[in-house]
């Protein structure tokens, strides 16, 4: 806008100018002395003729009234001449007013000009950093979509860690109770083992006893033998234990009606089948009987049935 406002003044001022450059024209003319009398003899031979001819064709009267208008014409030439001299000589210093505009307006022009090449110069590396600008820009732009990326599988990572987390420190409480699990059976491993050390001490006793024990059945063997051979007081032999004749279990010391209920559940009826345990049966007739070996062994379950067996029952 301003760009076409400055050029529409200096058309303007252009147009002015070249009126002013053909009163400046005319201005030089009347100043040269030789057009102003060879103007001025034109005027005055026009004039003698045209008053010899006036003179000649109408009478003094009318010559007179001819000559009065012609004074009268001549007067009023006279004033237009000198209202032309005052328009001229304003002319003139509106000329020389607008020659200074000129010499200004050239002076801002040139001005101008080195501002427009200064500003040319300035755009030309605008337009660089601007290029730069948005190439930066555009990397930044595509580091930010690789940085939004990363924190993407970065945020699902510490998701899926976080979960991992969550499972590992289940399994450390897992860990944890089973250790505290583990550090009480280890404490309990400890106590069997000193128990078993206890009672393999005592079953190497119970051993000894036992093997006495055995020779005292065998020498009661042979009298069973003969009595059951014989019968009690000469009579038939008597039959075996079963499950409707079964021994009294229960004159064992340490054998009670629920321990004999549990034997007759396991199919031992008799003195003779508690007599012939070895070591082996007897912790297999513990466990299954809910007891301790040792009570067994201590408590000679097998001498006592050996030798009830033995006695035989009347």
């Amino acid at each position: 806008m301003q760009k076409t406002c400055k050029g529409h003044n200096f058309r303007g001022f252009s147009a002015t100018f070249g009126q002013n450059e053909k009163y400046s024209v005319m201005n030089e003319l009347m100043q040269d002395p030789v057009f102003y009398w060879l103007v001025w003899a034109i005027f005055t031979v026009a004039g003698t003729i045209i008053g010899w001819s006036l003179r000649a064709n109408f009478s003094e009267k009318d010559v007179r009234r001819a000559l009065d208008r012609s004074e009268h014409d001549r007067s009023i030439l006279a004033r237009l001449y000198t209202h032309i001299k005052h328009q001229h000589d304003l002319r003139e210093a509106d000329f020389k007013k607008a020659s200074l505009e000129l010499d200004n307006l050239r002076e801002r022009l040139v001005a101008l000009e080195q501002e427009k090449s200064v500003f040319a110069h300035t755009e030309h590396n605008y337009v660089a950093r601007i290029e730069q600008a948005d190439a930066n820009v555009a990397r930044f732009v595509e580091k930010y979509r690789e940085l939004e990326e990363q924190a993407n599988n970065l945020r699902s990572r510490n998701t899926q860690l976080n979960v991992e987390l969550g499972r590992m420190q289940e399994e450390l409480a897992a860990w944890k109770t089973l250790y505290r699990d583990f550090q009480a059976m280890q404490h309990k491993l400890l106590t069997v083992e000193m128990t078993a050390s206890a009672l393999e001490t005592e079953r190497n006793l119970l051993r000894q006893q036992l093997e006495t024990a055995r020779q005292e059945v065998d020498r009661y063997q042979t009298t069973r033998t003969t009595r059951r051979s014989s019968g009690p007081k000469g009579g038939p032999a008597r039959s075996l234990p079963g499950p409707d004749n079964p021994d009294d279990l229960k004159i064992i010391n340490g054998i009670t009606a629920h321990i004999e209920q549990l034997l007759h559940g396991l199919g031992i009826y008799a003195y003779a089948q508690i007599g012939n345990w070895d070591d082996d049966a007897i912790i297999a007739a513990a466990k299954k009987l809910g007891i301790s070996p040792g009570k067994i062994y201590q408590e000679d379950w097998v001498g006592q049935a050996r030798q009830l067996a033995g006695e035989g029952r009347v």
